[in-house]
This record gives C-alpha cells, structure tokens and sequence, in this order.
C-alpha cells in the first residue's frame, strides 16, 4: 500500500491573510478535513493590497494530486481560484524560504481548552551547545582556575540563589559562559540547582571515596579557605590539582585513614564512593526520559522549529516525530531546545547533552565507549556525550572533569564495574582497549 505523503499545494491570492486563515481553518473543520489538509503556510513580508502566495499541507498517497473530498468542499472557497501554474506540488524544502510561521487549521477553530504563550525566557540554563576542544596558554588556565576558585568560596558563603544572581557573580569575577560553568559545577558536586534552572543551591561540604587502593578522598561541595586551612593543619591535604583548562575549582584530594573522625571533626560529610552508589541507582535510558521535566502548554504553530537529524539541526515543519527540536520565534531568535515525545504528544526539558544523546538513541545510532583496565581510562565520543547525571558518576571517580583527545573525551580513575553498568543502561556498545581513544 503506498505510503501517505506530505507535500504543499501553491496559490496565489490578493486580501487579507487573517480572513483566509480563519475561513479556511472554519472549512477544515467544518467538513473534518484535518487529516488531510494540517496546516498553512503564508507568504513572508505580505504587503497590503499586493497578492501573496499560501500553501496548503497535503496529506496524501500521492504527491500533486489532491483529494476529492478537498475538491469538493474546501478548494471551491474563492482563496483556490489561482493555483501555481506548472506545479504538481511542493516539499517544505522548496518553499521553507519564503514562507513564516505555520498555522495549524485545527487549532484555530476547535473548542478546545484555551492554551496561553508560555512566556519562556530567552536566556535559560540549559540552553547549550556542544563544547569542542578549547586551547589556552598555561597562564590562562591559572587565572581561569583561580577566578573558579574564588567563585566556589563566593557560592559557599551566598549558599543559594537565583540564576541572574549566578549570572552577575560570573559576570564580577569575569567568568565567560555561565550556562557551562553552572554544569561544570553540577558534574562536581559543588552545586545543584532546581529541575528548571531558576534556582541553585551550595552542595554541604562532602568527602568522596575515589576508586584507589588507598584512603583518597575529593573534597565536594561548599569550601571556605578557613576550612582549607583546618583540613591542611590536620595533615590530610595530599594535593591541589587545576581542572582541566583551568575551567572549574581545582580538585582538592585528600588522604584519609579514619573518614569518620573527619566527619566528627569538620562540618563535613562523609559520603563515600559516590561515584558506584550512582551508578548502581541510575536508571536505564527508558526510564530516565520518564523523567524529564514536562513542558505543558507549547503550541508548536507559534513557533519555528529545528529538528535534530543525528548529525545537526534542520529547518522543519511543525514536529510530529520523536527527537530533539530547537524552538525559535518568529525572528529566528532560538528560545528553548527540547524533546518531542510523539507517542505522549508531551513536550520534555533536560541537559542539552541528555537531549542529544536521547535523540541519538531513538534515531538508533550505534553509541560507544572505551575502557582500559590496566589504566582505569574510559573514553566516550565528544559527539556522544552522556546525560549529566550518568556524566557525573564518571566525573565523581576522580574529582577532575574529562580531557579531550582527538574526537574523545577521557575520563580518568573510573572503575571497571561503573564503566560497564552505565554502558548497559545507556545501551551503549561497550569495548575494552589497550589504550583510551
């Protein structure tokens, strides 16, 4: 049976483009055309009293040939009189240039609850791209690591606040990028924030277990330099190593023979190998996108949309597949990016990297990872990167974020064990190699 296709029908018309969209949306409904006709597409820039091009979106098993029940109700209205001459129909492709925003011809008429604009801030916490691999000079990465340093002691002290207020702290110790330096700050587990990023708090002062034969321990959480300075006079500062480029606190390891008397002794907590415990209670791929935050209320006809091909974003229509999707208005200004759930018609918010990497599994990308035992390295595709929170375990192993090498992103100090359950619960192709990457 040939396979139901969508394509445009061109027309020309001269009057008011609100009178035809409400004529027609009324049309559509009246004769219970929406599976047929589902949306309209205007001209751009239409000038009063000069003609203008729409388009109708066809659903159809075969492309230029419309329906005959279109032909007899919906295409005798006087807006069809001037079809594109020579045209057996058009892809979104051919026309996606000239036309705006689509309009949805069953939203307009139907008695359906009304559904406001949500008003989504343009300058959101996880709107993100992906980082490449960034080069600075030695000198740089001192100065970047000092500046964290001193915004870990500022966020301590504060102990919660808004996103502007982390924004203009940025801003004061002249930290660029805060969107990524608030995600930095999460893998370590220096800060949380709430599920919609409005909000973030200072993590309590935490000791973590680090995968080694010998007492290690990374310090988590808030930090003070009075507290330093108790925890080196108590002998068990072992070093204090930059983050990679420079571009978080530095990692502050320490040797511990007796962790609940540092836990009696400071007002830290003693949380142990944090790194395995969250692996074993992260949830499989499936699960983790239940819950993701819900974005009710979006009327996708209100907004122009990119679609995530596996590769990169394209212009699309209005979204009826299952992916990731950045969502623009009408000046192309992108607003949020977010994931489509066509089988819940849901609309979800997360990471920007957990989005991706849940675009790529349901686009069935074979997804990868490398582990070398004897060197306790995993090595993950920049372009594959994990969700945070899977992320975070792996960052937790060591205390330091991963380097990058190439097309991979090295994480150090992860045990076999954590490599492998999160591999299996991602549905990642799992390899054991000689070397990382």
């Amino acid at each position: 049976m040939p396979q139901v296709q969508r394509w445009y029908a061109g027309f020309s018309y001269r009057g008011n483009p609100q009178d035809l969209i409400n004529k027609i949306s009324e049309q559509v409904q009246r004769h219970n055309l929406s599976k047929l006709v589902t949306l309209l597409r205007v001209e751009k820039g239409i000038k009063s009293r000069k003609p203008f091009y729409f388009f109708l979106a066809i659903e159809s098993h075969q492309v230029g040939e419309l329906p005959t029940e279109l032909q007899a109700s919906l295409l005798k209205l006087s807006f069809f009189q001037c079809p594109i001459k020579n045209s057996r129909g058009f892809s979104y492709e051919q026309i996606k240039s000239m036309v705006g925003v689509a309009h949805d011809v069953f939203d307009y008429t139907s008695p359906i609850p009304y559904e406001p604009r949500q008003n989504l801030s343009a300058d959101n916490p996880f709107e993100l791209t992906e980082l490449q691999s960034v080069n600075h000079s030695d000198a740089d990465w001192v100065k970047s690591s000092q500046n964290s340093d001193r915004f870990l002691y500022w966020l301590s002290t504060l102990g919660s606040g808004s996103w502007e207020s982390f924004q203009k702290s940025c801003n004061a110790l002249q930290l660029q990028e805060p969107k990524r330096i608030l995600r930095r700050l999460r893998l370590l587990g220096h800060l949380e924030s709430s599920p919609d990023g409005s909000k973030w708090s200072a993590a309590p002062s935490t000791i973590v277990k680090i995968n080694s034969q010998s007492s290690e321990f990374i310090l988590c959480g808030q930090r003070s330099i009075s507290l330093l300075r108790q925890l080196e006079e108590y002998g068990i500062v072992a070093s204090i190593t930059h983050q990679p480029r420079g571009e978080a606190p530095p990692c502050i390891q320490l040797v511990v023979s007796n962790p609940d008397a540092i836990a009696n002794n400071f007002p830290i907590i003693n949380a142990g190998e944090a790194s395995g415990r969250l692996a074993q209670i992260l949830p499989d791929i499936a699960t983790w996108q239940q819950s993701l935050r819900n974005m009710p209320g979006i009327v996708p006809s209100q907004w122009e949309w990119q679609h995530f091909d596996g590769e990169d974003f394209e212009i699309c229509g209005i979204p009826h597949e299952t992916g990731m999707y950045q969502m623009s208005d009408e000046k192309r200004n992108l607003c949020y990016t977010l994931f489509y759930n066509q089988n819940t018609n849901t609309w979800h918010q997360g990471d920007w990297y957990g989005l991706r990497f849940l675009a790529l599994h349901h686009h069935a990308v074979s997804c990868q990872v490398h582990y070398n035992f004897a060197t306790k390295c995993l090595a993950i595709p920049v372009k594959q990167r994990w969700p945070e929170l899977y992320e975070r375990s792996l960052v937790l192993a060591s205390g330091q974020l991963p380097t990058y090498q190439g097309s991979w992103l090295l994480y150090q100090n992860v045990g076999g064990e954590v490599a492998y359950q999160l591999s299996q619960k991602l549905n990642v192709k799992y390899e054991e190699a000689l070397i990382c990457a």
